[in-house]
């Protein structure tokens, strides 16, 4: 545990900037001057969220999960309070967001039927320390959940992750650790170097309710490597775009992009994607429409040349074509989603289908929120996934339903 919360250490050595002022301007300064105390309270910020949820899943009898050998279980609890704790202090910025996770999970099926489990974990989701020495550069390291890109399927341009939590908003995505600089010389146009240095919380970290294998007897456990970026950013009075550029230690080098451009007031067009060189590309494209009733529609549709082709999804896994942190494994994908949060008072609601267009697979999604009281919110995501027995959506889980309710503060 002081190895993860030792994560603001590193920068303490880093030199204060100090003023210089003339004797004669002291008085002065000493009059209109906070306190110590005062300055500190007054840059501090916290907030508490106590949730409890429940989730109910059903595992799928298929090929690669005969007798549910990947060993879902198909009832959890979890109670999971987080603290979100920040410190502004002149240059510098110090956040931490530790969190705590009491689960209990039971089994219906498989080699662990009727079997019952308990477990906690204590852990750093996201914590660090940033410095700005000058206005247009901040310096930090810690440990982050980097986002970005219009993308809702996934974000093919980032290097690090691509799971942007947007299949179910109340699971943190883990955080990564990282060295960043970034400096923003105008409105325009900022530039950063990160440096992704540890694995962080993704390597202990276990994703409920979707089709995937981490976690379980059957993921590969993948080996971390480093990854070093540089990325460049643009906004425009009507549009953004973005590059990055990165290599992996294995010495694989990835170019990502994004782009947005507001055609209308209602309509924005984007665009994301990478290519991998000596590799195979991959893009997305979409666009978002708001309706003047309230709602806003999305469509997009995925390409990703590295996916794997093979014709069961079983293959895909013997060939080693996707590892335990994949959020899809095919090539190409097709998706509309409807969300709103203003036609109905204190409700938000995203209803999603996908569509694995290699398979015919499919993903239904539910997401809903609402607002109880000023800091109390219940919340629901169900997914119902349909398929053939060999099919992406149609191998690990029938169905999950996510409900639960959190008390903020």
């Amino acid at each position: 545990m002081s190895h993860r919360l030792g994560l603001v250490l590193p920068l303490a050595g880093m030199a204060i900037q100090v003023g210089l002022v003339g004797a004669a301007e002291l008085p002065e300064l000493a009059e209109g001057q906070m306190s110590l105390a005062d300055e500190l309270a007054s840059g501090f910020y916290s907030r508490f969220n106590l949730m409890a949820y429940t989730l109910v899943q059903e595992a799928e009898e298929s090929t690669i999960n005969n007798d549910n050998a990947a060993e879902i279980p198909r009832y959890q609890w979890v109670l999971n309070p987080r603290a979100d704790l920040n410190l502004s202090f002149r240059n510098w910025e110090f956040a931490l967001k530790p969190r705590y996770n009491k689960t209990w999970e039971s089994w219906k099926d498989g080699p662990r039927d009727g079997e019952h489990d308990e477990s906690s974990d204590l852990y750093l989701n996201e914590g660090w320390v940033r410095y700005r020495p000058f206005d247009e550069l901040t310096l930090s390291y810690g440990r982050e959940n980097l986002q970005w890109g219009p993308s809702v399927i996934l974000s093919l341009s980032n290097p690090f992750t691509r799971d942007n939590g947007r299949n179910n908003p109340r699971v943190e995505v883990p955080g990564l650790d990282y060295y960043r600089a970034i400096w923003i010389p105008n409105g325009t146009w900022a530039l950063s170097a990160i440096a992704n240095t540890s694995a962080g919380r993704s390597d202990s970290a276990v994703v409920t309710g979707q089709p995937t294998l981490a976690g379980s007897p059957l993921s590969a456990g993948d080996h971390f490597e480093k990854i070093y970026a540089v990325k460049l950013d643009y906004t425009g009075s009507s549009g953004y775009a973005s590059i990055i550029h990165s290599y992996r230690e294995s010495d694989q080098h990835q170019t990502g992009f994004f782009a947005g451009w507001n055609a209308s007031d209602a309509l924005l067009l984007y665009t994301e994607g990478n290519v991998k060189y000596e590799d195979k590309a991959g893009y997305q494209v979409g666009a978002s429409y708001t309706l003047e009733i309230g709602p806003t529609v999305n469509v997009e549709y995925l390409r990703d040349n590295n996916g794997c082709d093979k014709s069961a999804i079983i293959d895909c896994y013997l060939s080693s074509q996707v590892d335990s942190r994949s959020v899809l494994y095919r090539k190409r994908y097709a998706m509309i989603q409807v969300t709103d949060n203003t036609s109905i008072r204190d409700l938000e609601y995203n209803i999603r289908y996908l569509r694995d267009l290699d398979d015919q697979s499919q993903r239904f999604t539910g997401i809903l929120e609402y607002d109880l009281t000023n800091n109390i919110q219940a919340y629901f995501t169900g997914n119902i996934f349909t398929g053939g027995n060999d099919d992406e959506f149609g191998t690990l889980l029938r169905y999950s339903v996510f409900t639960g309710v959190s008390y903020t503060f």
